[in-house]
């Protein structure tokens, strides 16, 4: 079945479901059918990445998440799931990605995140490993690391074998500035991702865009300086995801930003081999 005909079907039974924390996405890092949870469907973010797409998009906390709400939804997905992929033959291990932890805000704000993950491994363990998804991700900015819940949640997302994709976009501290809207060091980031590494079986994923500043077009991360800064995790990290813009971004000022070429993201790509990484890229 292609993934695109199970995610239309998926998403006009999740519509008229009137789900508030799960949604289908095709999702081109997961290379199919994502079934995305969504912590903060307020739209609340502490980070506002000049490229990100998600509509209305403000600083601010994460809402009080219903768990047994969001695990009812989840359990009628997945419900769904069977029943739709049996009548093709199918199972859901087969054609749905992940389960993953992303939304419309930073996932680990939320102070009932390490709660929805223990929730989740309670639900995952009352199904066959053909009848659920092929791994559980949290995709996160990373900010969060220091704080010990976040990190016992990782804990136990190690425990289902999921996987952490860590947002690193920059090489400087300047960086972080125009691409996140952070005031964030890159060398305490680096620590943070050190943490995550850690607990949990960590990819870094980089958007890599072309910028208009005061001095013309750059592409940025910036290649040597991102470089040095992984140099610093490469025995600890899994591999470096690099994705380019598919979207407009809906931020203020994602209109200095346009996609870069596929040339250059395959030009990091071989560098980063040649050094010895493991790389995917998804233009």
């Amino acid at each position: 079945m292609e993934p695109a005909t199970l995610f239309a079907a998926l998403s006009h039974y999740a519509a008229q479901q009137q789900w508030q924390y799960v949604y289908p996405v095709l999702s081109r890092r997961a290379q199919g059918l994502s079934l995305g949870i969504n912590l903060h469907p307020n739209h609340a973010c502490n980070w506002q990445c000049i490229y990100c797409q998600v509509h209305g998009l403000h600083r601010g906390h994460s809402p009080i998440i219903n768990v047994p709400q969001l695990m009812d939804e989840l359990q009628g997905c997945l419900q769904w799931l069977i029943d739709y992929l049996s009548s093709q033959g199918l199972l859901i291990n087969a054609v749905v990605s992940d389960i993953a932890f992303a939304g419309d805000g930073e996932p680990t704000t939320s102070l009932q995140f390490p709660e929805a993950i223990e929730a989740l491994a309670t639900l995952l363990a009352a199904y066959p490993a053909t009848q659920r998804p092929q791994s559980v991700r949290v995709i996160t900015n990373g900010s969060q690391l220091h704080h010990g819940h976040v990190q016992h949640a990782l804990r136990s997302l190690s425990m289902l074998h999921g996987e952490v994709w860590f947002k690193l976009d920059a090489g400087t501290d300047q960086e972080m500035l125009d691409i996140n809207q952070t005031r964030l060091p890159v060398a305490l980031h680096l620590q943070r991702l050190k943490t995550c590494c850690q607990y949990c079986r960590t990819w870094v994923q980089t958007a890599i865009v072309t910028r208009k500043t005061n001095h013309g077009l750059v592409t940025t991360p910036s290649l040597l300086p991102y470089i040095e800064l992984l140099d610093k995790v490469k025995s600890e990290i899994a591999g470096v995801l690099l994705y380019g813009i598919a979207r407009p971004g809906q931020q203020p000022l994602s209109s200095s930003i346009a996609p870069v070429s596929v040339m250059i993201l395959e030009e990091y790509a071989e560098t980063l081999r040649n050094a010895g990484y493991q790389v995917s890229v998804f233009a």
